[in-house]
């Protein structure tokens, strides 16, 4: 079993920090402030921080330093390697060279070549087209993880509703599996109660609600790891 598997069977709720740059700064702020896993990027434009993410071997120097500051704390770290159809094992063989412990790739995106992999953990995102019922198929297809990025693009950065935690419970009755909600909405810290008990398994924070410098991505994490401490403790 993979560390990025390994943590959702040893807590309860996870934290996932998407850096808005890949900045190793960042990185140790996120680790250093609470994180459960981390989340960078390349080949793509990031629609949340508006960062235009480099390749592979324009970000390479940055995301060793990253991988170095995650694997001395123990978290997992994971990357999206693109947003373009065909995504397979050439592209994703080197990340797995380099250590990352999963990769975020919207289904859409993702050739079935790349489901082979037994070396790295598999989130899969479904968007906004989606449809409950293919949810369920995801576990079977081998995905360990389902990212529910299903708000709309110009639903970004307005408040948490009653619908959207429908959708996300719909998604989460239909995939055996964890399912991890990112903040395309702003969920802020006092929005975790209600979230938690639709039965996702993760938020996954980013530029969204944690900004990009590194003391308010710092004090980001901090909130929320205490909110979900406190959440924890009654219960």
């Amino acid at each position: 079993m993979n560390n990025f598997c390994k943590i959702f069977k040893e807590k309860k709720f996870v934290l996932i920090s998407s850096l808005p740059e890949n900045n190793p700064e960042l990185a140790k702020a996120a680790v250093d402030s609470g994180t459960d896993v981390l989340k960078v990027h390349i080949n793509v434009v990031h629609h949340a921080s508006g960062t235009a993410f480099g390749s592979l071997a324009e970000e390479k120097t940055n995301l060793e330093k990253i991988i170095s500051v995650t694997k001395n704390a123990g978290v997992p770290v994971g990357i999206v390697p693109g947003a373009k159809p065909g995504i397979g094992p050439c592209e994703l063989n080197p990340l797995v060279g380099m250590g990352f412990d999963f990769f975020s790739i919207y289904a859409a995106h993702l050739s079935p070549t790349g489901l082979d992999l037994k070396e790295i953990g598999k989130m899969v995102a479904l968007d906004s087209s989606y449809h409950p019922y293919e949810a369920k198929f995801l576990a079977k297809m081998g995905v360990d993880a389902c990212e529910a990025s299903v708000i709309p693009g110009n639903g970004y950065g307005y408040p948490l509703s009653v619908q959207d935690l429908l959708k996300y419970q719909c998604i989460v009755q239909e995939f055996n599996g964890a399912v991890i909600v990112p903040t395309q909405r702003v969920i802020k810290p006092t929005d975790l109660s209600p979230l938690i008990r639709t039965g996702v398994r993760g938020l996954m924070i980013g530029a969204v609600v944690a900004g990009k410098e590194v003391s308010e991505f710092e004090k980001s994490v901090r909130s929320y790891r205490k909110a979900i401490e406190k959440y924890e403790n009654n219960v």
